[in-house]
């Protein structure tokens, strides 16, 4: 990627970077919809039961990222709206695919 990266994402270390989100569940569509107080906004159709919205928002992110499902991981949040999502990636993914 060329450029900063958002001000919603953070670099952990040489593979790994963090991605402040704002989940909304139970929606029409899976989709990335702006930013809101500083977090993407990740719209999913799944419920926020047994751990199925966590899915979707990590789903949704892997696949505009162009990575696997194992390589996005939701790690605080688990349980509200605000949450911190991992990537883990070989190369810097092109956040621009979020805007």
């Amino acid at each position: 990627m060329t450029g900063a990266a958002p001000a919603f994402i953070s670099r952990q270390g040489p593979e790994r970077w963090t991605v402040l989100v704002w989940a909304k569940p139970g929606g029409s569509v899976d989709a990335v919809d702006g930013v809101l107080d500083g977090r993407l906004m990740v719209k999913v159709r799944a419920k926020a039961v047994d751990n199925k919205a966590n899915r979707a928002v990590a789903a949704v992110l892997a696949e505009r990222l162009g990575l696997r499902t194992r390589q996005v991981e939701v790690v605080s949040g688990l349980t509200g709206r605000r949450k911190t999502v991992a990537v883990t990636a070989p190369e810097e993914p092109d956040w621009g695919v979020l805007a």
